[in-house]
């Protein structure tokens, strides 16, 4: 099982020492990358970023595609000569080479997210982050989401409730970013995909591959492709809910799901 929280992380400052990330994982074909478990596929990291209120994230472009989840705060998206308001709940796609910085804007809070990133092309050599002065003029293809505001669906043949935010269709290679809901027991099922949980509030446990472990906000956990997996909540007043993040295998497959699958423990 591949769990980590972030607090069991030592934190690094990255982006021009404007940020402080904790990496959960990395790709697992990069060894030599810092930080994180070297387990994923395609995702090449997935981090719990902070941004202290007296610091901004220093402007710039990286051949990144990204998902940010705000968990914590809140800040301003600026992208090229465009400002976006941010705050808990949001949930944000940056396409890669898209310039942009983010600022916290509460005095003496942090802004605080979780960071899903993907090399675009997916055998780039090396990740090239490139720091800019000038506003970049035009308009980018970022989407700033809110999972509060979707509606929501029953899912995994109604084991749990679920707010899709930003899919396929908008993205090139990240396949969804979702909010799911579990108020007892979600479905023993497995899918095409690598995909990350991550607890974003509640108390439960997490099966993958028949292996079982109990989790709690702040923890991250690694789904391979094809492995079967579930989760469940040990509170009887509020839900475990999930925040998901995943992307197909091979990246430009059709996606399938097997539902309804008997665990099996170990």
């Amino acid at each position: 099982m591949y769990k980590k929280n972030w607090d069991e992380i030592t934190p690094r400052e990255e982006y021009g020492e404007t940020c402080y990330v904790r990496d959960y994982f990395r790709r697992r074909d990069k060894p030599a990358l810092e930080g994180g478990i070297k387990i994923t596929k395609y995702l090449e990291w997935v981090r719990h970023t902070t941004i202290p209120s007296d610091r901004e994230l220093h402007y710039h472009k990286k051949n990144v595609e990204e998902v940010l989840y705000i968990s914590q705060g809140e800040g301003v998206l600026r992208v090229g000569v465009e400002s976006f308001a941010i705050s808990p709940n949001d949930v944000i796609y940056i396409p890669s080479q898209v310039p942009h910085s983010i600022r916290p804007k509460v005095s003496h809070q942090p802004l605080i997210y979780l960071e899903y990133g993907v090399r675009d092309p997916l055998d780039s050599d090396e990740i090239c982050i490139e720091s800019l002065t000038g506003e970049e003029k035009g308009r980018f293809n970022v989407i700033v989401d809110k999972w509060v505001s979707k509606d929501v669906v029953p899912d995994h043949k109604s084991t749990c409730w679920s707010w899709p935010t930003i899919r396929r269709e908008s993205m090139k290679y990240l396949l969804f970013a979702t909010m799911m809901s579990v108020p007892n027991i979600l479905g023993y099922h497995r899918h095409n995909t690598e995909a990350i949980y991550y607890i974003d509030s509640g108390r439960g446990y997490v099966t993958v591959g028949g292996e079982e472990v109990s989790v709690r906000p702040g923890d991250s956990i690694y789904i391979p492709n094809g492995v079967p997996h579930t989760c469940r909540t040990v509170l009887t007043e509020q839900p475990l809910n999930v925040f998901c993040v995943g992307v197909a295998i091979p990246h430009d497959s059709q996606v399938w799901v097997e539902e309804d699958l008997p665990i099996k423990t170990i």
